[in-house]
Formats: C-alpha cells, structure tokens, sequence
C-alpha cells in the first residue's frame, strides 16, 4: 500500500476565467482536490458500472467516484446517493484518503504542475493575450480547445468572485483585439530557462506572457482602465499564482480591498505574504460584509 508520504500532489490554476488554484493530492485509492486549502472533495477510485448487456463485464474499468467533503472543522460529509454506502472498502479508501490530507495541510500550497498552456494571440502582433487553458504536460487537452476567453463565470460570480461589473465589456475588448481570425498556440514554460517553447519548437522569453495572464497594455484609455480595473477586481485570487515577481505581488496585495469577499476563499494557498497586516486588515473587512448583508 502506498503511504502518504509517496502520495503525487500538485495543483493546477482555474483558468478562463481564472478563480485561483486548485490543490490535488492522488493515491491509489483515488484523489482530494480542494480549491481553498480548507475544504476537499474526496473522490474514491471504485469499479465502474458496465452497461447492460456489455461484453467487457469480466474487465471492469475504475472510474472517481465524489464520496463526500471533508474539512477539519466539520469532518467527512457525504454525497448523497453518490456510492454504495455499505461498502467497507470504499470507506476505508476514503479515510486513507483523509489521513493523507490531514498529513499534507501543513506542506499547502503545492506546486504548480500545468506548464502546458493555450494563449489566445492578439491579431496585430501575434503575442499571448490572454490565457485560455493549461494542462500538465502529461495531459491531453479537451476538445473541443477553447476559442474565447472569459472574466467572470456565471450571471453573479461565485461565492469566492463576485462578477467583475464591467465584465461583459472586457469579453468583448479582448474578442475584438483577437481578431476576427482567432489564433491560438500551445506553449510549454521551462522553468530551468525562463522560456516558452511552442509545438513547432519556436522559443519565447517569459516576458513576452503576462504576468497575471491577461494583456495590461491597451491603446485605448478605456480599455486600459477597465483592464486594469479587472485584474484589481481579482487580486485575491492572482495572488495564489507562484511565480510573481515581488513588486507585482506587493501591488496586488495594495489592491486586495477591492473585492475583499473572495481573500477568505484565496488566502491559504498563497504563496508568500508580504504585508501580513493589510491581509488580516481585509479579512476582516469581508467578515464585516459578511455579518452586514
């Protein structure tokens, strides 16, 4: 049996729209993924149903299974309906499963795995605009590849990021400096240069690829406000991103009482904090919102 200590964890960015990291930590058993380092989904690996009348029966296929959410604070609550729940095994799957995190919690944030990336490229000068998908080099990417890039998701937002106001105004600012043309191209980051490679071999410096993943130099006045605007909106969550440069994160840090309700959702998975004051300050804040709504 494999022990904690040799459990795989990563985590991988939510990105188009981006909504922060994502924290997996896969065993044999299955995998914990938790978006805020706080709460986990526990997802068993189990035998999964054949079709009726299926002629591979005798070979059955695993699949993940959602067994429950689990936190310190509360303990495991189950999915209702979404196992057997008289099957020993798949309990004892889940509490190894738990035991793993319980061990890990204290190593959060794990690193960032998915260097693969698709760039939506700006029309004029064929440089990333903004990003639109990443993977971890091992993975294949979905189909269809995604064409269009998003700030925000769903009418409202989420309870971790609230729905920037101008939102559909930037889809539209970014869609018409694509092109009417789109083009896209994978890249993979090689940390050991500071470079991205593309599928044909080309190179690119870091430089070229925004920081916090969407372009920050527009031509228009307008444009370049509400751009800025946007990434304001979501400091708390860019800055669970790893390889800031220091000014850039201090900046975001400046900024994080712009949507103070979504840092409470972000701020255990950050990275590095340089300004421990200003944070506590916000979270405050959000829980004073919270209590007022």
């Amino acid at each position: 049996m494999m022990s904690c200590a040799e459990a795989e964890c990563y985590a991988i960015r939510r990105v188009n729209p981006f909504l922060g990291v994502l924290q997996i930590i896969k065993t044999p058993d299955g995998r914990a993924i938790s978006s805020n380092g706080l709460t986990w989904e526990i997802q068993v690996l189990a035998p999964a149903p054949a079709a009726w009348g299926s002629l591979n029966q005798a070979n059955a296929q695993t699949a993940s299974l959602r067994y429950g959410l689990w936190s310190s604070e509360t303990g495991l609550v189950p999915w209702p309906l979404s196992v057997k729940r008289d099957d020993i095994e798949l309990d004892r799957q889940c509490d190894r499963l738990i035991a793993c995190v319980q061990s890990k919690l204290n190593s959060l944030p794990f690193n960032l795995q998915d260097s693969r990336e698709l760039w939506l490229l700006d029309a004029e000068r064929q440089q990333p605009l903004a990003l639109l998908a990443s993977l971890r080099p091992s993975e294949t990417a979905h189909r269809p590849e995604p064409r269009y890039w998003s700030g925000c998701l769903g009418q409202n937002g989420l309870a971790s990021q609230a729905r920037f106001p101008e939102s559909k105004a930037l889809d539209e600012q970014v869609k018409k400096r694509a092109g009417f043309n789109i083009n896209q191209r994978w890249y993979v980051y090689e940390n050991t240069d500071d470079v991205y490679r593309d599928d044909t071999g080309n190179y690119l410096p870091a430089e070229a690829f925004p920081q916090l993943l969407l372009r920050q130099d527009w031509a228009d006045a307008g444009e370049q406000g509400r751009a800025t605007n946007y990434l304001q909106w979501i400091a708390a969550a860019l800055l669970t991103l790893q390889h800031l440069d220091d000014d850039v994160r201090k900046e975001l840090e400046s900024q994080l009482g712009t949507q103070a309700a979504s840092i409470e959702h972000h701020w255990r998975l950050y990275p590095r904090i340089f300004d421990q004051n200003k944070l506590n300050a916000c979270r405050i804040q959000a829980q004073l919102l919270e209590l007022n709504k």
